[in-house]
């Protein structure tokens, strides 16, 4: 079936010649979908979903046109390659080659800085991205933590969304993230090869210190940011002197004075060059940081298997391996889920998106509890951090707020900062289905983007406590339904509750959802 709407395309369902078989990721101008090709190549496609009656504004379909075609022009081993794109079809899509990793961000959010040798690496990967950009006559304009994958095989530069021609002159030009904008980029002012650099070097930074070298950066208002950023006003406290010579000069005020990319790849050449035989993400980088990597790439990979066979169980999807033959050693991470102990306690819920691990879990109401629509604001389901948790029944031991999770015999004792809880407010789409491969029923639940937003940052910042405060409850009224521990960020918006459900059973869960 061609898609031929603006809306949500369905798993099985078509964009081109691509069968979709989950969403990744959605935002106010698109979504990406994981998609197959028809010869069994794993691929992400973009699509343009700004509209207005069904109608693809003008102005949009030419910006994600000329997006298409500055990708097109890259060509390089740090970025990620354009398989197929038609910005002529009702629904303008691109397809890009599937990489199955961890970005910059939720690698330093779940695992810390990384130590000297390591941001090298990373670095040299980065710096060779730049310099294919920069020779396809482009500037990048959002050089990100959030918009570095990192695979065992080397750092991937992605989102070419607001990319320039080096040869067109603008004075306007859109903003990247003021967090790692060069300070000329904040002012309005023409983009260059060097704001790159500023903004690599800000990623670098970010890499050593966990922040943004900007002072106060996420504090006040949006306008107080941008005027810091555009007055240059940097703190780089904190930043180690064994990287000082690598990345202060990238953060120099005057553009002039920050050094080139190829600078940059004899500077980094040199220390990669005193160790001949490293070669991947095992070889440069902490072990917690290649575990999470080889734990995310088998995380995506099993996940686009089981969604390929709930399309068609006959199909065989081209399988994403791993770069090299040296993380066999890594612990096995597939992800379990809990199984039912009891008539309430249902099954963890796993991530359909790009990046993602963890879980949550939902309970049946008693019967007769009112459904609620999809989109209405909720009052009786949050997720909270936990602050202490102990064997056996709540007692004085813990003061309250305490929850009793008798499928474990353990208490719980939740955050009460507001930081550290967030109330589910809509919810976009609830619908079940039968998975062929467990053989049961599951709940598809798809989050408003605010929340998955909200969930993303929550889990971003559980998976870096330690033990048991990196788990997150999930409280249904008065009662606990699970407490998860969380080992990397949960981004993307939609959730399969997965379990040994009957079609009954399934179907009452979502009806409390707001399935219709």
């Amino acid at each position: 079936m061609q898609a031929e709407w603006t809306g949500a395309v369905r798993p099985g369902e078509r964009i081109g010649p691509y069968t979709v078989l989950s969403e990744l990721a959605s935002g106010g101008m698109g979504r990406v979908y994981l998609a197959r090709s028809p010869g069994g190549r794993t691929v992400a496609v973009k699509t343009l979903l700004n509209a207005v009656d069904g109608v693809t504004a003008d102005a949009d379909r030419r910006r994600f046109a000329r997006e298409v075609e500055l990708a097109r022009r890259v060509r390089g081993l740090f970025t990620a390659s354009v398989v197929d794109a038609d910005a002529d079809a009702h629904v303008p899509w691109m397809a890009t080659e599937y990489i199955p990793a961890p970005s910059l961000r939720e690698l330093v959010a779940s695992q810390g800085p990384l130590p000297r040798a390591g941001l090298y690496w990373v670095a040299a990967g980065m710096v060779e991205a730049l310099v294919s950009i920069h020779t396809a006559g482009l500037v990048h304009r959002d050089v990100k933590p959030s918009n570095v994958l990192l695979p065992e095989d080397g750092p991937r530069l992605i989102d070419f969304g607001i990319s320039q021609a080096a040869d067109i002159t603008r004075t306007r030009a859109a903003l990247g993230t003021i967090a790692f904008a060069a300070p000329e980029q904040a002012r309005g002012e023409p983009t260059t090869a060097a704001s790159d650099v500023f903004s690599l070097g800000a990623t670098l930074f970010h890499l050593a210190t966990g922040r943004s070298p900007y002072r106060d950066m996420g504090q006040g208002t949006a306008l107080e940011q941008l005027v810091r950023a555009a007055e240059g006003d940097l703190d780089l406290a904190g930043l180690p002197g064994e990287l000082g010579a690598l990345i202060r000069p990238c953060l120099a005020p005057d553009p002039g004075a920050r050094p080139t990319p190829d600078l940059l790849l004899a500077e980094v050449g040199t220390v990669l060059a005193d160790r001949p035989q490293a070669r991947g993400a095992t070889d440069w980088l902490p072990r917690g940081w290649s575990t999470a990597i080889e734990q995310h790439r088998r995380r995506r990979t099993e996940e686009a298997d089981a969604a390929q066979r709930r399309i068609d169980p006959e199909a065989v999807t081209e399988r994403t391996p791993p770069a090299t033959d040296r993380t066999h050693h890594l612990p096995d991470s597939r992800p379990g889920g809990l199984r039912r102990r009891g008539a309430r306690l249902l099954t963890a819920v796993t991530l359909v998106g790009l990046l993602a691990a963890g879980a949550v879990v939902y309970a049946l109401q008693d019967e007769g509890a009112k459904a609620e629509a999809p989109g209405a604001v909720r009052q009786d389901l949050r997720l909270v951090m936990v602050e202490q948790s102990a064997a056996g029944k709540c007692t004085d031991a813990l003061p309250p707020p305490t929850f009793y999770a008798g499928d474990v015999d353990a208490c719980y004792r939740i955050s009460t900062r507001g930081a550290d809880r967030m109330s589910v407010r809509q919810l976009r789409e609830v619908t079940t289905e039968f998975d062929e491969r467990a053989g049961g029923w599951l709940i598809l639940m798809t989050f408003k983007d605010d929340d998955a937003e909200r969930f993303t940052d929550l889990t971003m910042r559980a998976a870096q406590r330690a033990s048991p405060k990196n788990q997150v409850a999930v409280v249904l009224g008065d009662r606990l339904l699970t407490a998860p521990a969380i080992t990397a960020a949960i981004t993307g918006g939609q959730v399969q509750i997965v379990g040994d459900f009957t079609e009954a059973e399934a179907k009452a869960l979502a009806g409390e959802l707001g399935a219709r």
